[in-house]
């Protein structure tokens, strides 16, 4: 599989390397695209590497592992990741607990189209005498793992691979299986338009229509209704979700934060996959706020280009 480093800003779907610091993520991304590894240090909120594969643009995001982005950031890159890689060091006992516990916050928070790789990393350590290493089967009992075969888990595409990010051991295969999952995706979005609107504000940041039905949303009989309804309900302080039904399509209404994001979908959309997708499109624009980024060009692309709609 070739791939190429491409600009800083990329458009394209995005795979998010998740694990505890020091896991190895950042010489994982050096051996992968670079095949070599470079002296590499503690990675500090994210990283972010653009790869082209047959022609199509990915964001390859490396995220801190250390404590305090596990709970600021992991979530939200989490639920807009078409694939995530978990990296986990096999000679990291002291943290193994630690470990399990945010593997499977990460297995929740997923869209439920996503593919999950884990990668058992440090194999070339194994042979070490001085190290103790755990070995597969360890792993998988200890991660519970033959969970991801029951049926609350079998929307996920997942393997475990035993790898060496440092001598590039399974690396290219790991790598080959995850990015070809998410390729290979054909799943239809059920998504019929998006509108985000700012309830302080009582102003529309966004209007993202995603079929000739919905080209202008606002001004649609129901929805506008709806939108009126919602956005004198709630306060900014308030978080709260609605749904709607109508004949021909289902309208939910997300709230958090002064922010209300509006959601029309197929009749036969996945209650489930519709409630993370509008809580990470909140999650997301409270990130790109703090950032100050928020703007309605970058937020179409982000919810346009994350989230498959």
């Amino acid at each position: 599989m070739k791939r190429k480093p491409i600009g800083w800003l990329s458009k394209g779907r995005s795979v998010v390397l998740m694990g505890l610091d020091n896991a190895g993520k950042s010489t994982l991304v050096s051996q992968w695209t670079r095949g070599v590894i470079e002296k590499t240090v503690t990675t500090i909120g994210l990283d972010i590497e653009h790869v082209e594969i047959k022609g199509e643009k990915f964001n390859l995001i490396d995220l801190g592992g250390q404590q305090p982005f596990r709970i600021t950031i992991w979530k939200t890159y989490a639920q807009m990741a078409q694939g995530v890689i978990f990296v986990f060091d096999i000679t990291d006992k002291l943290r193994v607990k630690e470990a399990v516990e945010w593997f499977w916050k990460v297995v929740e928070w997923l869209r439920e189209d996503a593919p999950i790789i884990f990668c058992a990393n440090k194999i070339d350590l194994r042979d070490q005498k001085k190290i103790d290493a755990m070995s597969l089967e360890e792993i998988i009992n200890i991660f519970k793992l033959d969970k991801l075969s029951q049926e609350n888990y079998v929307q996920h595409s997942f393997r475990i691979f035993e790898i060496s990010a440092k001598t590039g051991e399974n690396v290219e295969d790991a790598m080959q299986w995850i990015f070809g999952r998410v390729i290979g995706s054909d799943e239809k979005s059920k998504i019929k338009a998006v509108l985000i609107h700012s309830i302080e504000d009582n102003t529309t940041l966004l209007e993202l229509p995603f079929t000739e039905e919905f080209e202008d949303i606002s001004k649609h009989e129901n929805l506008a209704d709806i939108l009126e309804y919602n956005t004198k309900l709630f306060t900014k302080s308030q978080s709260t979700m609605q749904y709607y039904e109508h004949e021909n399509y289902d309208a939910y209404v997300f709230a958090h934060e002064g922010y209300i994001c509006l959601i029309v979908a197929e009749k036969e959309a996945e209650y489930n996959s519709i409630r993370i997708t509008g809580q990470s499109i909140l999650s997301v624009i409270n990130v790109l706020r703090q950032e100050n980024k928020l703007t309605p060009e970058f937020l179409k692309w982000v919810v346009k280009e994350s989230f498959g709609a």
